[in-house]
């Protein structure tokens, strides 16, 4: 039986406002996070599904820098943590649906990437001292 009952159809329909209405609101958030093409970058692959490791070999970006924007976008709403129906961190929107436009993003600078390294050996070296605390 292919027939949709119509608690199926009002449910879809409430899905779908609740997603359009959390997009909506979540845009002004989604536009100060994502300053970078690079961070729209990993956000669109990560909303394909693809895993850390698959992220990094693609755009050629730091699997320690990706993990900081990752916390980012969780901490901004946009993506959901592994929890008990997805293994993976997941984002919650596209980039069309948060009115992104990669096209008007800069790319990192050197210095950015550069100071993104001197973060992430600062953070290596606390953590190796057990300075990072959870």
């Amino acid at each position: 039986m292919n027939e949709k009952s119509e608690t199926d159809k009002i449910l879809n329909d409430i899905r779908t406002y609740l997603r359009t209405s959390a997009a909506v609101a979540s845009r002004n958030i989604a536009s100060k996070v994502f300053d970078t093409q690079e961070k729209a970058q990993v956000f669109e692959k990560l909303s394909e599904g693809a895993s850390q490791a698959k992220i990094e070999a693609v755009t050629g970006i730091p699997n320690q820098t990706i993990s900081r924007w990752i916390n980012e976008f969780v901490e901004a709403g946009l993506v959901t943590p592994p929890n008990e129906y997805s293994n993976s961190y997941r984002a919650l929107f596209t980039l069309r649906e948060l009115a992104i436009n990669t096209s008007e993003l800069t790319k990192r600078t050197k210095k950015q990437q550069v100071e993104t390294k001197a973060q992430t050996t600062d953070e290596s070296e606390k953590a190796i001292k057990g300075e990072v605390s959870k």
